[in-house]
């Protein structure tokens, strides 16, 4: 019924087709750009085809151009496909677990137990997502598990504090007030009865966020914080071209490709998960519906 209404969308139609080429294109990556036998050990580090600094325009061994330090756009661009689905399912799906293990817990329980976890959710909020995330990845040191930890740990509090508010509503619904008078454990109540009726919030907000997740792992990386040089990533492949951007004397444009397909990659893939956020919200949401 929701891909029904999903399908339905122009919006949401196009989000999904742009995610669909991207999972296409994370799944055959290894045949999209192949491995050169000289890096069969290590699929994800770009091969470079030279030593010189300067760019080289695209032709048709590199469809994409090399960037500087003579690193293969191309295979940039379609093995960081893959990093970007890593990164992102595996920081969303922590945080959401870690998020509506606590938010539902403190809700169901209430009380001053509610209040002191709320407090301590508060302390985590109160930082800047983006600053957090570059303190801890500067402490704990460069790296794409670094990188996910640090996003990890300042993501979790907004699904928290999401599924938090919805449980504190849901729990006191006759069903659940009837599974407490029937013997039914408060473990079975949550899992069973109050966490369906009150994940899907969460799920959207997931889903919307899958994108600002992987901007924010790109930024590390453009800042050097992120993966290790010449790890096929989206905001790597940029940093490699920021001595680029204004072209040269007389010509701005002459370097246009080290920016344009490494940021239309990240643009093409927020924008198919903002997509299907949208539509997914707007499905799923009553008062919406009318």
């Amino acid at each position: 019924m929701v891909m029904r209404k999903l399908l339905r969308n122009p919006l949401s139609l196009i989000g999904l087709v742009l995610l669909f080429g991207f999972v296409i294109i994370a799944i055959f990556a290894p045949w999209i750009a192949p491995t050169p036998e000289a890096y069969k050990d290590e699929p994800y580090r770009v091969p470079r085809y030279g030593w010189g600094s300067a760019p080289a325009p695209p032709s048709e061994e590199h469809p994409m151009g090399l960037t500087q330090g003579k690193y293969d756009i191309f295979y940039g661009i379609i093995w960081g496909t893959r990093t970007a689905f890593q990164v992102g399912l595996i920081v969303i799906g922590c945080s959401c677990a870690i998020g509506v293990l606590i938010g539902s817990v403190s809700a169901y329980i209430g009380g001053k137990f509610d209040e002191i976890v709320m407090r301590f959710v508060d302390v985590f909020m109160s930082f800047p997502f983006l600053i957090a995330a570059i303190v801890i990845t500067a402490v704990l040191g460069r790296g794409l598990d670094k990188v996910i930890i640090a996003l990890i740990l300042f993501r979790w509090t907004g699904y928290a504090r999401l599924i938090r508010g919805n449980v504190l509503q849901v729990k006191q619904d006759e069903y659940v007030m009837a599974a407490r008078a029937a013997g039914v454990s408060h473990l079975a109540i949550l899992l069973k009865h109050i966490i369906p009726n009150t994940i899907f919030p969460v799920l959207i907000q997931a889903s919307m966020n899958m994108g600002s997740i992987v901007v924010t792992a790109a930024t590390l990386s453009f800042l050097g914080l992120g993966a290790p040089e010449g790890y096929a990533d989206w905001g790597q492949m940029i940093s490699f071209a920021r001595n680029w951007v204004l072209g040269s004397p007389g010509d701005p444009l002459k370097y246009w490709y080290t920016v344009v397909w490494p940021g239309l990659a990240i643009i093409l893939f927020v924008l198919s998960w903002n997509l299907i956020g949208d539509a997914f919200r707007d499905i799923m949401d009553p008062r919406i519906q009318g």
